[in-house]
């Protein structure tokens, strides 16, 4: 997609909650703020932000063997 929007209609296109989204824009997704104080976001930002918090399968596999000693640990 192309073009701005604001919060609501940006979560729903990330598929996350308002909120999730607003901590996102701490953790640094660009924005703009109109004079009236409303929120712009372009699509193109969302899909930046989310493909530099891209996991690749290596690290997904390291997560998983790190869970899997966290968790035997709880077991014993």
């Amino acid at each position: 997609m192309e073009g701005w929007a604001k919060i609501k209609k940006i979560a729903v296109y990330a598929g996350v909650s308002e909120r999730t989204l607003r901590n996102w824009l701490k953790q640094g997704l660009r924005y703009s703020r109109l004079k009236s104080g409303m929120l712009l976001i372009k699509y193109s930002w969302v899909d930046d932000f989310l493909s530099s918090h891209e996991v690749t399968d290596e690290q997904a596999g390291q997560i998983g063997r790190i869970v899997n000693e966290v968790m035997k640990d709880l077991r014993k």
